[in-house]
Parts: structure tokens; sequence; C-alpha cells
């Protein structure tokens, strides 16, 4: 599972992906200390969330609360609550999409009337709704992994490239000792971002075949053109000898070979400037 998790004054409110919600569920009933001293209400159908992102979504933001929004008061990865015109939510400073932004997390009856001021509030800055498919090609182009492409459990944490989120010297936690056998075994596989090339009508989209000097050695987890950088790009897992930047490799889109590179994680906007402008 992933989550985000947002510390509130009264406890902790967690989000994950939708589509699990009863997998995640089953698994966080399952933990829960049998001495009552943790409870979980689950939220889902009593709250929506609204993401608002862009250059300009501080600009649209002000015109609705009282709220400082500079980086000083409001600083990328934390969450306060505001007021959004008459209703309230919850604002995180996080997105999928790596653009300055904030998901506005609130009850579920107020959706249509935040929506409403945010619309009005952004028409002058040429606002517009976004789907599900510019948000999977922006996340692509930020290399933001998925449940449950390139985190599964085919994967341990070291392969999908969590390093940064897991620390063994902290005490014990669920799976550690097994992370901390497999980091002395070595990965299996390496997560690698990919630029394919010479593509003119198909982009990958995931579970493509990837190849080096014939040979098979990893697959494609997720793919799709990225619109800001120009690219047709590709999430995978390969072999870990074969995930250095520069690494040429082969890569079957619709049963077509294409030359794919490594590049660098986030291809777009890497130091993530926009995200904390």
């Amino acid at each position: 599972s992933e989550f985000t998790v947002y510390r509130k004054p009264d406890g902790f409110y967690l989000v994950s992906a939708g589509a699990y919600e009863a997998h995640d569920h089953d698994v966080l009933r399952r933990l829960l200390p049998e001495d009552g001293s943790v409870r979980m209400v689950p939220i889902t159908a009593q709250w929506g969330v609204l993401v608002l992102a862009g250059p300009k979504s501080r600009d649209v933001l002000r015109k609705l609360t009282r709220t400082p929004l500079d980086n000083a008061a409001f600083p990328w990865l934390s969450g306060r609550r505001i007021s959004v015109g008459a209703a309230t939510a919850e604002a995180l400073r996080v997105n999928f999409v790596g653009e300055l932004g904030w998901e506005l997390h609130h009850p579920i009856e107020q959706q249509a009337y935040i929506f409403d001021r945010l619309m009005e509030a952004g028409a002058e800055f040429g606002i517009k709704p976004f789907g599900i498919r510019a948000m999977s090609a922006m996340a692509l182009e930020k290399s933001y992994r998925l449940i449950p492409r390139e985190l599964s459990i085919e994967y341990s944490a070291w392969e999908s490239g969590l390093d940064r989120f897991v620390n063994l010297d902290k005490g014990d936690f669920i799976g550690r000792d097994a992370l901390a056998r497999l980091r002395e075994e070595g990965p299996r596989w390496r997560f690698a971002t990919l630029e394919a090339h010479d593509v003119t009508d198909a982009d990958a989209r995931g579970s493509e075949a990837i190849y080096h000097d014939g040979e098979l050695i990893g697959r494609a987890t997720n793919g799709g053109y990225g619109w800001r950088v120009g690219k047709s790009l590709a999430l995978a897992m390969v072999r870990p000898d074969l995930a250095a930047l520069g690494t040429g490799l082969e890569i079957k889109i619709l049963g077509r070979p294409h030359r794919a590179t490594v590049i660098a994680e986030s291809p777009f906007d890497p130091r993530n400037v926009a995200l904390r402008g």
C-alpha cells in the first residue's frame, strides 16, 4: 500500500488509492492494537478532494481564502485547514502532477460549491478541468511510482527506488528483517526511467518487453508521452547492471522495436522548482 499521511491536531488523516480501498482498510484493521488505543474511522463516502495545480494556483486560491499561501507560511509538503469561500477544506500542498498546487480535502456536500468557486476565481487565468490521462502523463514526467505498477508485491522497496523512505535503524517495523536481508542479497531489478526514440504513433503503456543485445532484461511498468518535455517516456524495471544513466536498450511497443535510453529520474523539473514555487 501507499498513503499520504497528514497529521491533524486530533489524529492522522490517511489517503490511499481509491481502487485499493478494500485492500488498504483490511490491512489497517488487522494492524489495529487490540487494546483499542487506536481507532480507524473510514470517511471515503463522506469526504472528497479537488486538486488545484499549476503555476497560477496560488493566485487562484488567494482569491478565496485569507490564509497566507506563501512558501514561508505554507511550505511544500505541509497542510492546513483553510476557508475556500464559505466552505472549509484541509489544504495539503502536495499533488501528483509535479506543479505548484494544493489538494483540497473537504466534506463531500461542499464539493460542487468549492468547484464552482475555483472555476470562477480561475477564469481570468484560463483555468480548465483536467482528467486522469493528463494527470498520468504529468506524473510520468516526474517518474512518480504507482500502485500496482512500480509499487507491488513483485518488487522490494529497494528495487522500486524508495531507499530514501526506508530507515533500517529506527527500530522494528513490519518487513524490516526482509528488507535488511534483501539489501544484503542485492536487488534482482532496478527502477529506471527511459526515453523511447523514433516513436511516431504509439507510446509504451506498461508491460512492454525490454531487451539488451537481444536478451530480455526487463519490462515497462508505465509509459506515455511527456508533453512538457516533448519525449516518449517509459518507467521500467530492468536488470540492475543495465539501469545506469545513458544505457542503450530496446523496447517493443505494439510489437515494434524502438531504441530506448535510460535517463535521469524526473525528466520534468528534477529539482522540484515548480513544486516549491
